[in-house]
């Protein structure tokens, strides 16, 4: 019988956590699901805990593969799936109890494409906080709306329903129920060219084809932040990883019909992506070189396209919180401020 929900889990190094995560999803309320598990070549003990697993109940899958990266394990996932709807879950993260029964009646027993739901924040110090990503619920057909939704997966700014708590996690797709054939019939798949951005990319993907989104102001997802986790690491190399994710972006805006307010807040991801690289390659501890050289990278990153298109449209972005003081810095043209502000901030953190 084919299931309501599958959950797909892409697994690397995941022996710490995994029990947890998994035995958050034997706790659902809602029952008529399949766990999709991709072991990803782990070296380390999650390969015999997922056999453990599906050993002990028939709705949990494994897949086990030579390591591909986290799209090749996503899109093998999807692959083997076989539910109505599907959610991506990270193996390090946990669901709440209630979470598939939120999401699932959210889509109103079959009738919407995409479901939506907040979700906590946890840090390695114990701190968890909710996060709401839009001021009210709502349920809609309306393309412009869906629209509005899909240009907050670029950047928070341009939500239709701006809420104080939103985090900068939107792009992530396990807030989302999403119906398989909308990613199947549409042939959406994980890009094995991105190292960070993947599951926004599909995200924009999928608010591009969904006919009907729904949204449920109840938080149902665990994201653990780890100092070690791919997204939280500093490393020269995001230079390139950015640079990947425009042109990516760029071929996606291009190829949905070159959309004006898609544009605008794909500008205002770029900026952010400026920023990011400030805090996490030229101005972050660690940092290999003396400031003078890094302060003079960093401008010859400003000073490229699209970057420096951003910086000089700042005043017309729908920036937010950090952005916002950010975005006047640069636009104002004051890098050397800018940098040694971020420069002073990673002393006093060390």
């Amino acid at each position: 019988m084919t299931p309501k929900v599958s959950i797909v889990i892409p697994v690397y190094n995941s022996a710490k956590y995994l029990r947890e995560c998994i035995d958050s999803v034997l706790a659902q309320s809602f029952s008529d699901w399949e766990v999709v598990a991709v072991d990803d070549g782990s070296p380390d003990n999650s390969p015999a805990i997922l056999d453990e697993y599906a050993a002990k109940d028939s709705r949990i899958k494994v897949i086990h593969k030579a390591n591909g990266g986290v799209s090749a394990a996503r899109n093998d996932g999807l692959a083997a799936a076989c539910g109505e709807y599907v959610l991506f879950v990270d193996s390090d993260d946990w669901l709440n109890a209630d979470a598939l029964q939120v999401l699932f009646e959210a889509t109103s027993d079959g009738a919407v494409d995409v479901a939506i739901a907040d979700h906590w924040i946890w840090k390695e110090k114990g701190f968890e906080s909710v996060h709401r990503f839009f001021a009210k619920e709502f349920s809609t057909d309306s393309a412009d709306l869906i629209r509005d939704v899909q240009r907050m997966v670029l950047y928070k700014g341009y939500s239709p329903f701006p809420s104080p708590s939103c985090s900068y996690m939107f792009s992530a797709l396990w807030s989302k129920l999403i119906r398989r054939t909308l990613l199947v019939d549409n042939g959406i798949r994980f890009s094995g060219a991105l190292k960070l951005y993947e599951d926004g990319l599909v995200a924009l993907q999928v608010f591009e084809h969904a006919k009907t989104v729904a949204y449920k102001q109840v938080p149902v997802y665990h994201y653990r932040i780890l100092n070690d986790s791919l997204c939280h690491v500093n490393e020269q190399r995001l230079v390139m990883d950015c640079a990947n994710i425009i042109r990516e972006i760029e071929t996606f805006i291009c190829a949905s019909g070159n959309d004006v307010a898609l544009r605008d807040a794909f500008m205002a991801r770029v900026l952010f992506l400026t920023k990011k690289m400030a805090l996490r390659s030229f101005f972050c501890k660690g940092a290999e070189g003396s400031f003078l050289g890094r302060y003079k990278a960093f401008k010859e990153v400003l000073a490229a396209e699209p970057y420096c298109t951003a910086v000089k449209n700042t005043a017309r972005l729908k920036l937010c919180g950090n952005e916002r003081t950010y975005g006047k810095l640069v636009g104002r043209g004051l890098f050397l401020a800018t940098a040694l502000m971020y420069e002073l901030r990673t002393r006093i953190r060390r």
